[in-house]
């Protein structure tokens, strides 16, 4: 199945359908590749039933669809896959609380599969190989910066056009390798590293 990039939703009841916590943390295994309910079910040690559930409601809610099935051992087995890689609320639903508990949920949920990331990488992926970060095959970074929202804007243009460019990259090279990007940035109310951030 071809994923969109962004899928907007368009209704309060697909707006209400995501912002169950425990669907969204399905998305994003389902963002990523094709889930049965049982892998679901033993990826977030749920009872299958309680999945396919919430498989039921994001399906019927446009969310999710069926993108494969297969018979093994006398059961189908079903696949399903999330219909785009991210979802926006159309504008005319923004102001409903679910909107906004729909996005903090969705940061919540990259940073905790981040977190399994890092813990699942090859020891090699943290290996130093120069007191020169610049030369470093890794990079996590934490900062905080004062700025308009003009300029957070078009910063954040501007990394999305930097990471574009990485996508249109020749994948041909047999030198390349896999590298994994997760970025997240919002307005906070205090500083935490620096009290005269400017």
């Amino acid at each position: 199945m071809e994923q969109k990039s962004i899928s907007i939703i368009e209704t309060y009841d697909q707006l209400k359908a995501i912002s169950d916590p425990l669907r969204t943390k399905m998305l994003i295994y389902l963002v990523e590749q094709p889930h049965t309910g049982h892998m679901l079910a033993k990826e977030l040690n749920l009872s299958r039933a309680k999945i396919l559930y919430h498989l039921r409601e994001l399906e019927k809610h446009r969310i999710i669809k069926l993108v494969k099935k297969e018979e093994r051992g006398g059961n189908i087995l079903k696949y399903y896959q999330a219909v785009a890689r991210g979802f926006i609320p159309a504008d005319h639903l923004l102001s409903y609380v679910e909107s906004k508990e729909a996005t903090r949920q969705s940061f919540l949920e990259v940073i905790d599969r981040a977190k399994t990331r890092v813990l699942t990488a090859p020891d090699e992926s943290f290996e130093l190989n120069s007191s020169n970060v610049e030369e470093w095959l890794n990079m996590s970074i934490q900062k905080e910066f004062s700025l308009s929202k003009e300029k957070f804007l078009e910063f954040t243009r501007q990394y999305r056009n930097l990471l574009d460019s990485l996508l249109a990259d020749d994948f041909d090279d047999k030198d390349k390798q896999l590298y994994y990007i997760m970025t997240t940035a919002f307005k906070v109310e205090e500083p935490l590293f620096n009290k005269n951030i400017k």
